[in-house]
């Protein structure tokens, strides 16, 4: 271990996040934004254009702009990745590509009613259901999807597409910035390319390309032409045709593009990374990209996505750190933090990326870092991560944590003594769109999954397409690239791949052990088939067969890595994972986490290969503790990483591990610090988010939510003038007032009862003399013209803007000269609370103390900021006990503790304790704790009611009128009391 290193890691080790570049791209505003991201912590970014470009994508300046970042980079020592496509999915170059040759353009297979056939479909084949008369068709993907451009999807299984893709856009970025190819750029992102991009609802839809049945009958030795009907129902042999085709269509897919594009990357010294669309599920694979497993081999860095606040992916990371750790890929990527909630800040994103780190993820990318903020861009997946959060200031402990944690899961190897061969060739055979079959065995492979990690017993998934090409047998154990494993499991699945059956034949024949888990749920599932069709299978006389999960978790218990015993159950805790890593000298590292948000786990710790010694790395606070005692507390989110080694090294006798973890349960109480002085760090805020009129092209609306308004404004012409009316009452006039408006320079003219207040924006860069929040939101004093009563803003202008929809945009024809207008909400700033009147309306009153047991109840339900606690206490200091502060009643993104002047570091998570003893006065002392929040209250979706239940923001949230409520939908922020607790032992 080198203890120097990880205390400190490079940025390889470091998180990068998607870039949003969303606007008209100023090059000191980028500049300022990358220096922001090294300051705190960020290894590198990714260039990643998305909704609201205004910038002409791969035009001359967006190189230009792309090779300055790159260049600012390499003087920071930062990484500069590029993205392949403007916005997603990959392959079409924005619009390149589909309008080079119609050739290139995505075709697919379609079943179709005679009168669903479109001019310039092609008939392959007439089938009659009974009274039905059905038509297999292969249609082409039809030029002007707004999403496209104004083209459409590509052929990905056509080796000539990707090259024209590869042409239009790898070669450009190589002749414009390739010489910082291996410098500071060290790869480039492929975002969810897919074989099939079209999906009907009920008219089944299959990938397809012109050489398709050239292909099939070389590879398969009959006419693919001549069995459609098998592809779509359950006749004749059809799952022997759906596993010919699937795995046609997947080699096809694999050979075309992603081989191709990955040679392209090594011969230019950079790595292909990014992720396949829908890896997620069984189905997903097999209706958008065949199987994800196989594409990882040949990746440099393989990647995934892991989207929405939850930690269901199990399945997804295993699959492809499985396939990574087998074939020596020390990075495995994941785009990650996705459509979380503008909520999200420090707890939610340590609780998913400790997840990943056990599963596999040792490359941390997060959605979603925006340039700008303005418009639609505000609403594009959040959260954002980035300046114009308040809890930005803190973000390099995170960061640091984040590389520690992946410097630590790439230390030594890991230790996998299982192998669970994955089902996808069985969900080729039972795919189809009118059952249920391929979700049934998805749902027995993710609980199987799911119930050996609980159980702490590591494994990788064997895919039978790495198998047939890096599987062997030695003596009793399979050997696959770099692993050995002692025992290989067959989940419920029918089909193998031949070459599979050979390789386990001769595993059985030598001795090795073969587990084969029935369908413990449906009855329907068990290895029958070889390559689709019925055949013997010869290891299964030797194999081990259990008729119930529970059994086979029983057998492979010694396969675990540790045990973990719930004190409070006196059973497994099961929210507790773990993953090991055996280092150079024989000693090794635990990572455990705590996947429950809600619940501490009193642990009891049981070590299989014990050590001279056992310490408790702490990652947040870089310390080293000795482990004396096998049990603690991890809290909601937490986790620990353990070092159990024969090495003596310096450590501290600490109580607390600031990741969650409590090394000692009791705790004697000296104090309690209850009523505390409060001073607010910033203005308040009032959103004014209802238009009482709007007018353009000769539609009005009256009193209306100003969602209501978005897409009406962005569907009117260019050039169409509007005029939109805000009103706002004030019952104390605030001593210093501010109105902030979305591109407020563009604006014909801005009223205030009646009295003109003009907006010179003096820079491209964000500065908070001229904004407010975000580089595009523009800050006028307005003291003068406010009057005690009702007040109204009036807007005028002419509509200019891009955005076409949803997460959507049009490619600007002028970017030097488009002035974009917004109608958004606006927002009220200066020195005031809010009276809440009914809870969908708050009128501007005299500024006032909050209670700071939560402020957002008490005056300021939209600040975004942080406020300061300060209580002077006594305290009797005994040299021999180590005292703690215990903050209860948490409710912040973060809490900064400054005791007696000095900081002692920021919480921001359970159980909010730190250790206060060196810094703690016999006698009086001063204690500041300085609460930050989040942009949620403010920006956010809340007038959808159950916004905090759901799990996967999106633009469509913010206009969900089915959940819509008047009131808003608010978060407590505050903290009730403080605890000061002591311990005897030091």
């Amino acid at each position: 271990m080198n203890l120097k290193d990880l205390e400190n890691p490079g940025v390889w080790y470091r998180p990068a996040p998607f870039w949003s570049w969303n606007d008209k791209l100023c090059e000191e505003e980028l500049l300022r934004q990358i220096d922001e991201m090294h300051k705190k912590g960020y290894g590198g970014f990714f260039m990643h254009s998305r909704v609201g470009l205004v910038t002409e994508y791969l035009s001359d300046e967006w190189m230009a702009l792309v090779k300055r970042c790159a260049e600012h980079a390499r003087k920071l020592g930062m990484l500069a990745w590029l993205y392949d496509e403007d916005k997603w999915p990959s392959g079409f170059a924005g619009g390149i590509v589909p309008l080079e040759s119609d050739e290139y353009r995505h075709r697919f297979l379609v079943l179709l009613k005679k009168e669903q056939i479109e001019p310039g479909d092609e008939i392959l084949k007439r089938i009659e259901r009974g009274n039905e008369e059905l038509f297999v068709v292969k249609r082409t993907m039809k030029l002007g999807d707004p999403w496209f451009n104004g083209t459409c999807y590509v052929d990905l299984l056509s080796k000539k597409v990707t090259e024209a893709f590869i042409r239009s856009t790898h070669e450009r970025y190589k002749k414009s910035c390739g010489d910082l190819f291996r410098v500071s750029i060290p790869g480039i992102f492929t975002d969810e390319p897919t074989y099939l991009r079209v999906h009907h609802p009920k008219e089944p839809t299959l990938p397809w390309t012109e050489r398709f049945p050239e292909e099939f009958l070389r590879r398969k030795g009959y006419d693919i032409r001549d069995h459609l009907e098998e592809l779509f129902f359950n006749v004749k042999d059809y799952m022997k045709v759906r596993y010919d085709f699937f795995d046609v269509a997947t080699s096809l897919f694999i050979e075309n593009f992603t081989i191709p594009y990955a040679k392209w990357c090594e011969e230019n010294g950079i790595f292909m990374t990014g992720h396949y669309m829908a890896e997620d599920t069984l189905r997903g694979q097999v209706e958008w990209i065949g199987a994800a497993m196989p594409h990882y081999e040949y990746m440099q860095i393989p990647g995934i996505d892991k989207l929405a606040r939850h930690l269901e992916q199990v399945v997804t990371i295993k699959q492809v750190s499985s396939a990574a750790e087998q074939l020596g890929k020390k990075w495995v990527l994941c785009e990650t933090f996705g459509t979380t909630g503008q909520h999200v800040s420090f707890l939610h994103r340590k609780w998913i990326a400790d997840w990943q780190a056990v599963l596999g993820v040792t490359y941390i990318n997060p959605h979603l870092s925006l340039y700008s903020m303005r418009g639609e861009r505000k609403r594009d997946y959040p959260p954002n991560l980035f300046y114009q959060q308040p809890w930005w200031k803190n973000e390099r402990f995170l960061s640091d944590y984040f590389a520690r944690l992946n410097h630590i899961v790439t230390q030594g190897k890991r230790e996998v003594k299982v192998l669970m061969i994955h089902p996808i060739s069985s969900a080729w055979c039972v795919y189809s769109k009118f059952d249920d079959e391929i979700d049934k065995l998805n749902e027995l492979f993710d609980t199987i999954t799911k119930e050996l990690v609980a159980n702490k017993i590591d494994f990788h998934f064997g895919d039978e397409m790495i198998l047939s090409k890096h599987g062997r047998v030695k003596e009793a154990k399979l050997r696959v690239g770099e692993y050995e494993y002692e025992v290989v499991v067959l989940p419920p699945l029918l089909n193998l791949k031949s070459s599979t059956v050979e390789l386990l034949n001769s595993l059985a024949e030598n001795g090795g052990k073969v587990f084969v888990l029935k369908d413990f749920r449906y009855g329907r599932f068990f290895p029958e088939r070889v390559e689709g069709k019925k055949g013997r299978i010869e290891f299964l006389k030797k194999a081990r067969v259990f008729e119930t999960l529970e059994d086979l978790i029983e057998e492979l218990k010694p396969f675990s890595s540790v045990d973990v015993l719930d004190t409070k159950t006196k059973e497994n805790a099961k929210a507790v994972i773990a993953q090991k890593r055996v280092l150079e000298d024989g000693s090794y590292l635990l990572f455990l986490a705590n996947t429950d948000i809600d619940r501490e786990v009193h642990c009891h710790l049981e070590l299989k290969e014990k050590r001279k010694h056992t310490y408790a790395i702490d990652l947040f606070n870089f310390k080293l503790v000795e482990l004396k005692e096998n049990e603690f507390v991890m809290f909601p989110a937490s986790s620990v990483c353990i070092w159990v080694t024969d090495e003596e090294v310096p450590a501290e006798d600490e109580k607390v591990v600031s990741t969650g973890v409590l090394l000692e349960k009791e705790f004697d109480f000296e104090t309690a610090l209850n009523d505390f002085e409060v001073k607010m760090n910033s203005f308040n805020v009032l959103p004014v988010d209802r238009v009482e009129y709007f007018e353009a092209g000769g539609r009005v609306f009256r009193n209306e939510f100003v969602s209501k308004i978005w897409y009406e404004f962005y569907r009117l012409p260019d050039g169409t003038p509007f005029r939109v009316e805000y009103s706002f009452e004030v019952r104390k006039k605030p001593q210093k007032l501010f109105l902030v408006v979305e591109c407020a320079e563009n604006l014909d003219r801005i009223t205030v009862n009646g009295r003109e207040v003009r907006y010179e924006r003096k820079s491209c860069i964000f500065n908070e003399e001229q904004n407010f929040l975000d580089v595009n939101f523009g800050k006028m004093e307005i003291t003068d013209l406010v009057r005690e009563g009702k007040n109204t803003v009036v807007l005028e202008g002419r509509k200019e803007n891009n955005i076409t929809g949803p997460g959507c945009h049009t490619r600007v024809k002028d970017p030097e000269n488009h002035r974009p207008t917004e109608v958004e909400t606006i927002y009220l700033v200066g020195d005031f609370s809010l009276v809440n009147v009914d809870e969908t309306r708050y009128v501007i009153d005299a500024p006032k103390i909050p209670d700071h047991r939560d402020i957002t109840r008490d005056g300021y339900p939209f600040y975004v900021g942080s406020f300061t606690l300060k209580k002077i206490f006594e305290c009797k200091k005994d040299p021999g006990k180590r005292y703690f502060l215990k903050l209860n009643g948490v409710e912040a993104a973060s809490v900064e503790v400054i005791l007696n002047g000095k900081f002692l570091g920021v919480l921001f998570w359970r159980p909010f304790m730190i250790d206060i003893t060196d810094a703690l006065r016999n006698g009086k002392n001063e204690l500041q704790l300085v609460l930050t929040n989040t942009l949620f209250n403010l920006i956010e979706a809340n007038h959808k009611a159950d916004v905090l239940e759901e799990t996967f923001r999106r633009p469509k949230s913010f206009i969900d009128f089915e959940h819509h409520t008047d009131r808003y939908i608010l978060l407590p922020f505050g903290l009730e009391n403080v605890a000061v607790l002591s311990s005897s032992s030091r």
